[in-house]
């Protein structure tokens, strides 16, 4: 939520055990095995799964968000852009933290952090977060059960050596949410966009006179199964003037499986399995006027997942059921940055990359045939920059750079007439902006132009009443816009900011083999426009001080998916939250109230077409919540 109000154009939605990614318009809204994120999130430099971007995020020391292809130095399934994960690293200090929530839905939060050093040269930390939560929803689905713990070291010898050392678990066993009725008015009988089946959105329920609509039953709070585990490192040695190499490994090991989760009325069953293993090495180096580094990268995925309809029932049917996907692949990559004066500055950057895809299950088509699919995938992506201090507080900036995902496949077997493969997507991207500081640096307006040029992007959309929903290629889609953001902080007592995002996503040529045109139409989830913006102040009282602080974010109508289906469109909204927060002068600890989505503002958070009625179904965000929050640092 933090990032999704910080970023306009950036959007992080539940789905499940999965967080769907999308900036700018582009993202992947199918959770299935043989789909892989179009944004890249990364834990300390590891690249996690899609099931592993949901895992609650604490004691984290950074989180950015970088729109538009960085194929160059993040590879694979960073052409809608890279979200960046860092975690807070031991330090020398003694210090412990402790974060508590109560709020609504019998909410109750706890953050514990210690931070020790154990000698001159090594120092640990240990985190511990847990989240319990009843339902928001009539069945009692979206609830919270979830527990996280983090360990890690930094030793540090001498100044020319750091070894970092982390690892994590998360184990989750509270109720995922369902899916709801959107776009059907009991009251007529007919279609209505905007409607649900009740008063209460979150309503899941479907009793009295609803009941006729539950052929299969009433809704409960799905069962699930979530166990994640991961490790990682980051060595790093000076080994010349100038000089460092650095070695990053990291393992990820995720099982997920949601019973009995429904679809409006229908029951389904979702599951999935990964077990990754990557390794980084780099050199970087630097003198009065060239900073580069240059790397090697490999990786190696192997997982599995279904997805089943009419979940317990005799005539329950896959509509996903990869038995084996193995994703690997090994790149070269190098970035450099040469002052060509004191103002002007050229980078230039490359990646060449090979990945071997090979996949394995059982075709939705007739539930019984098996597929196979085996293919290798080679791309060489570049990146040119240049940048210019226009004036002491001002740089202007060009950037033109490429990007690329991997093909895969579609659940049937390739014959000579029907090819399973979905095509690599590719990616030219040109942006172009201004960064300015103002006013003794109280002043901050940036503002970015950027025109994307997709080529066959991989494209998804989820109708529950069909066997096999096919991955397309888009032959082309463009993506201009712009984005304005502003941040004035005249004093330590007052802050305001404010982004404008218009982002003009539209497939430019888009006909599915059979002949079906989405030409003109928006991507899924490429709202045109995105506003955001927040302010605080601090109130001093004798002793400490009170912070009071409030934002808000706008989205323009947007579709869930690709085909702007009947009962999946998002009509413009705004959501708000606030918070009143009390400080002591010491920082030691803090007392306040917040309230998020203060107007109960219904957004859908993922969406599939079809169901009983439908005409679609709708994973929703949270409704209204507040609570009351205690920090303590010792």
């Amino acid at each position: 939520d933090l990032v999704q109000t910080l970023v306009p154009g950036a959007r992080f939605q539940q789905e499940g055990n999965s967080t769907q990614v999308f900036l700018r318009g582009v993202g992947s809204n199918a959770d299935f095995a043989n789909i892989e994120q179009g944004v890249s999130f990364n834990f300390n430099g590891i690249y996690v799964p899609r099931e592993a971007t949901s895992v609650p995020l604490y004691d984290v020391a950074q989180l950015e968000a970088l729109p538009g292809p960085q194929g160059t130095l993040y590879g694979r399934s960073a052409i809608g852009g890279t979200v960046n994960v860092a975690f807070a690293r031991p330090t020398q200090e003694s210090e412990s933290k402790l974060v508590a929530e109560a709020g609504n839905f019998a909410l109750a939060h706890i953050t514990a952090v210690v931070n020790a050093p154990l000698s001159s040269d090594l120092a640990v930390r240990g985190a511990v977060d847990y989240t319990f939560r009843h339902g928001v929803m009539k069945s009692g689905a979206d609830s919270k059960n979830d527990f996280g713990g983090r360990l890690s070291l930094l030793y540090k010898p001498h100044s020319d050596l750091s070894v970092y050392l982390w690892g994590y678990t998360v184990q989750k066993s509270g109720h995922t949410p369902n899916l709801v009725n959107k776009g059907f008015d009991p009251a007529t009988g007919g279609y209505n966009e905007n409607k649900f089946l009740t008063s209460d959105p979150w309503n899941d329920q479907r009793t009295g006179a609803l009941a006729a609509l539950a052929p299969f039953g009433q809704a409960v709070a799905p069962d699930q199964t979530y166990d994640n585990w991961a490790a990682g490192a980051q060595i790093d040695l000076t080994v010349g003037s100038n000089l460092t190499l650095s070695y990053i490994p990291g393992y990820l090991y995720l099982k997920s499986d949601i019973r009995n989760y429904w679809l409006g009325a229908l029951p389904a069953r979702q599951s999935a399995e990964y077990r990754e293993a990557t390794q980084e090495l780099r050199l970087s180096g630097s003198s009065s006027n060239l900073k580069w580094l240059a790397g090697l990268y490999a990786y190696r995925t192997v997982n599995s997942g279904s997805a089943v309809f009419l979940y317990g029932f005799p005539n329950a049917f896959y509509i996903s059921h990869v038995l084996r996907n193995r994703l690997q692949g090994i790149a070269v990559f190098g970035q450099a940055t040469y002052s060509v004066t004191d103002a002007l500055r050229v980078t230039l950057g490359g990646r060449y990359g090979v990945d071997d895809r090979n996949g394995h299950g059982i075709t939705p088509l007739d539930q019984v045939s098996t597929y196979d699919f085996s293919k290798k995938y080679n791309r060489f992506d570049y990146k040119v920059g240049v940048e210019y201090d226009v004036a002491p507080n001002a740089m202007a900036y060009v950037t033109y750079q490429t990007g690329y995902q991997p093909g895969t496949y579609n659940e049937f077997q390739s014959t000579p007439a029907n090819s399973a493969e979905v095509k690599p997507a590719t990616l030219k991207a040109i942006t172009a902006g201004i960064k300015t500081r103002l006013l003794n640096n109280t002043l901050q307006i940036n503002d970015e132009f950027f025109y994307y040029d997709y080529r066959n992007l991989q494209l998804q959309a989820i109708n529950v009443n069909a066997i096999l929903n096919p991955i397309f290629n888009a032959a082309k889609v463009s993506i201009p816009g712009n984005q304005l953001d502003i941040l004035y902080q005249p004093d330590s007592d007052n802050r305001i900011n404010l982004s404008v995002s218009y982002v003009h996503a539209r497939n430019k040529k888009f006909v599915t083999p059979l002949g079906t045109s989405f030409n003109g139409l928006n991507p899924p989830y490429a709202a045109d426009w995105t506003i955001s913006g927040g302010a605080s102040h601090d109130f001093h009282l004798k002793s400490g001080y009170i912070r009071a602080q409030a934002d808000a974010r706008y989205e323009s109508q947007w579709w869930a998916d690709y085909a702007h289906s009947a009962g999946v469109r998002q009509k413009p909204y705004v959501k708000a939250n606030a918070s009143l927060t009390y400080f002591t002068d010491d920082g030691r600890w803090s007392l306040g109230a917040w309230i998020k989505n203060i107007g109960n503002v219904p957004v859908i958070a993922a969406s599939a077409a079809a169901g009983i009625p439908g005409p679609g179904t709708a994973y929703l965000e949270e409704p209204r919540t507040f609570g009351a929050r205690f920090t303590a640092n010792f």
